[in-house]
């Protein structure tokens, strides 16, 4: 009876033991399992691994994940105080289809925001992205890459939107950088088709560029700024300023290489301006004449010429108590001075550079007109002279 009761109890320890180990998960593997089976707790307590004795991953409750924190605050939630890099992903295959280091897709039904991937870098040192990325050796590499598409027309789509501000020297919103051998490198490559309205790029504020410019064109090496119409007859360029009225300019250029600057209107002015008063403007040269505004460097031509005076018109030489000259007192003078008296000298116009076509005028038709007093005078002498001998 003894010897019954030992093997019974053998028996019960045995299948004690068996049954205590299938309730528990072997660290060398486990086979036959079922959806029944699970590594978990039954109660509010969140599921938490240790290594070295300290926590590193923890599963609460309501499925949250968190690395590095004991309480985790979103359904995958990562912090590190000592890692350079806080999560890495490295896809490394070789195959035709497309390859996804991380994928990130994030669905809002209502009326919130939705973002795929959000980068947020900020420090007191260094240099801070909120989104870093990096591609090479392809046919075709982008570094970030962004594409959005709305199903309807009300919406506004982003396909990549940087924002940075703050208290920093400088803050950049999005800034690009490509280099190395490849034939053509693009800091930043922007088509926009499709829509009512295009704009591959729009800037609110001021807009800097530092190399040269090229608009309908990609041959800019000898200029920094290159501006080519071709197939259409739209005017090169169009100047408005509606705070100075409904004004519009424009420039164009004629088949033979010809500069056109033109007002919209036909009442319009081509006017040539600077805000400083002592400014001067430069035909031909680069050197303007002391004391005026429009120097020309060559010849002039024109159908008509108009002068506006500052002088009176010497129509007071026909004034009875005007006095002219005696024909004695002219001879001396010009026997003397080499020039009529009231004209500059040869020497005069040199030093001056030149000669004052309005005032000049003047003074010619004054000589003409005195000559015109001289001529009836001798007429008159003549008259009486012949009246004598007859």
């Amino acid at each position: 009876m003894k010897t019954t009761m030992k093997y019974l109890l053998l028996a019960s320890i045995l299948i004690g033991a068996n049954l205590e180990s299938k309730a528990q998960w072997s660290i060398t593997g486990n086979a036959g399992i079922n959806s029944g089976n699970y590594i978990g707790t039954i109660d509010p307590v969140a599921l938490r691994f240790r290594t070295f004795a300290i926590e590193r991953m923890v599963i609460d409750s309501d499925g949250r994940l968190g690395l590095g924190l004991p309480v985790p605050a979103h359904k995958f939630d990562v912090t590190s105080s000592n890692n350079s890099r806080v999560v890495n992903i490295n896809n490394s295959t070789s195959t035709t289809l497309a390859t996804y280091a991380g994928y990130a897709v994030s669905t809002n039904t209502g009326t919130g925001d939705s973002y795929g991937f959000y980068g947020k870098g900020g420090g007191t040192g260094g240099t801070n992205y909120g989104l870093y990325g990096t591609a090479s050796d392809g046919s075709t590499n982008y570094g970030v890459y962004g594409k959005i598409v709305t199903s309807t027309t009300t919406p506004i789509g982003v396909g990549t939107y940087g924002i940075s501000s703050g208290t920093g020297t400088t803050n950049y919103g999005m800034i690009a950088n490509a280099g190395g051998a490849a034939t053509t490198n693009y800091g930043i490559y922007a088509t926009a088709t499709g829509g009512t309205t295009n704009w591959a790029g729009y800037f609110v504020q001021n807009t800097y560029f530092g190399g040269a410019m090229g608009i309908g064109t990609s041959t800019i090496a000898d200029s920094k700024l290159t501006v080519q119409q071709s197939g259409t007859t739209l005017a090169t360029a169009k100047f408005l300023n509606t705070s100075k009225g409904p004004n519009t300019s424009w420039v164009h250029f004629g088949t033979t290489g010809d500069w056109y600057i033109r007002s919209a209107s036909n009442s319009g002015k081509v006017i040539l301006q600077d805000q400083n008063s002592a400014a001067t403007v430069c035909i031909g040269g680069t050197t303007a004449a002391t004391g005026y505004k429009l120097s020309v460097k060559g010849k002039i031509m024109c159908e008509e010429l108009k002068v506006l005076l500052s002088a009176s018109w010497p129509d007071y030489v026909f004034a009875k108590n005007y006095e002219l000259m005696p024909l004695s007192d002219l001879e001396t003078y010009i026997e003397t001075e080499n020039h009529l008296p009231g004209i500059p000298s040869a020497s005069e116009m040199e030093a001056d550079g030149g000669i004052a076509v309005g005032e000049m005028q003047t003074i010619l038709v004054k000589k003409i007109e005195e000559a015109n007093l001289y001529i009836l005078q001798l007429n008159k002498r003549i008259e009486e002279l012949e009246s004598k001998l007859k």
